[in-house]
C-alpha cells in the first residue's frame, strides 16, 4: 500500500509499506478514506518530538471503510464506514474506566506518562497513522465510531480531533452565560473554539489573528468578531475598550 513515510526532520515521501494485519483479536483494518494533516504533526516533521522513527507513518485524524476485524470485535463490521479517534486506549485500564483514554497505560507499555496517539511517535506507542491507504486500528471495541449514514465523511473527519479539542478549550474555559470569550487565534481549532463558546452560552465571541483568509472564515463560520492584530495598536488595549473597559471574561 502507499503510505506517508518520515526519513527524518524535514524530510517525508510517498513510499509502498506492506499492508497492516491483523495482530490481536480486537484489531481492525480500516480502508482510510480521509485523513488530515495536524499542526501538531509539524513537530514531528521537524525532529521535535523524541523517538519519531524513520519510517513511521504520521495522521491521528482519520476515517474510513473496516476492510477486516479480529475475532473479538463486536463494536463494528466489516463495511462500516468508521471515524476514528486519535487516541489508542484499550477501555478496561483504570484510566480508561475514568474517560481518561489520553492517559491508557494498557496501549502504551514504554511510558508512564502518556497513552498513545495514532501516528505520533513511539513515545506515543508507535502506532502507525493513518495517512495511508489502510491502518491497523487496536481496540478495535473502544475507539472507532460508526458514521451515521446521513454525515458526510468530510465533516466526520473533523470528529477526530479538531472539533473536540476546540469544544475542550471552551469547556475548560468554565464560559459563563453572557461572557465574554476572546480566542486568540484563527486556526482551525481556535476557529472550533470560537464556535464552540456559544455552545456554552457565551454572549458575545471574539477572535484575533493575523492572516485575513482566517479572519473571513472564522466571521463567516463562526458568526463572531474578528480583529487583524498587526492593524491593533495594541490588541489588549482594544479588548478593553471594546468591553467598556470590563476585559474579558475568558480567553
Amino acid at each position: 500500500m502507499l503510505a506517508m513515510n518520515y526519513r527524518g526532520p524535514y524530510r517525508v515521501r510517498l513510499d509502498h509499506k506492506p499492508h497492516p494485519e491483523i495482530l490481536h483479536p480486537q484489531d481492525a483494518i480500516v480502508r482510510v478514506t480521509r485523513s488530515c494533516i495536524c499542526g501538531s504533526d509539524l513537530h514531528l516533521y521537524h525532529g521535535l518530538v523524541p523517538d519519531t522513527r524513520v519510517g513511521s507513518t504520521f495522521g491521528h485524524e482519520f476515517v474510513g471503510i473496516v476492510e477486516e476485524i479480529g475475532p473479538d470485535v463486536t463494536k463494528i463490521k466489516v463495511g462500516d464506514q468508521v471515524l476514528v479517534p486519535f487516541n489508542v486506549a484499550c477501555g478496561e485500564c483504570v484510566f480508561c474506566k475514568q474517560e481518561m483514554y489520553g492517559n491508557c497505560n494498557e496501549s502504551n507499555s514504554q511510558s508512564t506518562a502518556i497513552g498513545s496517539i495514532f501516528g505520533y511517535s513511539h513515545t506515543a506507542g508507535g502506532y502507525d497513522g493513518g495517512q495511508a491507504e489502510y491502518a491497523r486500528v487496536p481496540y478495535a471495541n473502544v475507539g472507532p465510531t460508526v458514521i451515521p449514514p446521513d454525515m458526510d465523511p468530510d465533516d466526520a473527519v473533523l470528529l477526530t480531533d479538531v472539533v473536540p479539542t476546540g469544544y475542550q478549550a471552551a469547556e475548560m474555559a468554565g464560559i459563563q452565560k453572557g461572557d465574554t470569550v476572546v480566542v486568540f487565534g484563527a486556526g482551525p481549532v481556535g476557529i472550533m473554539a470560537a464556535k464552540c463558546a456559544w455552545l456554552f452560552g457565551a454572549g458575545r465571541v471574539i477572535v484575533i489573528d493575523h492572516v485575513e483568509y482566517r479572519l473571513e472564515f472564522v466571521r463567516n463560520y463562526a458568526q463572531c468578531e474578528a480583529y487583524n492584530f498587526e492593524s491593533l495598536e495594541d490588541p489588549v488595549l482594544f479588548i478593553k475598550k471594546t468591553t467598556d473597559w470590563l476585559g474579558a471574561d475568558v480567553c
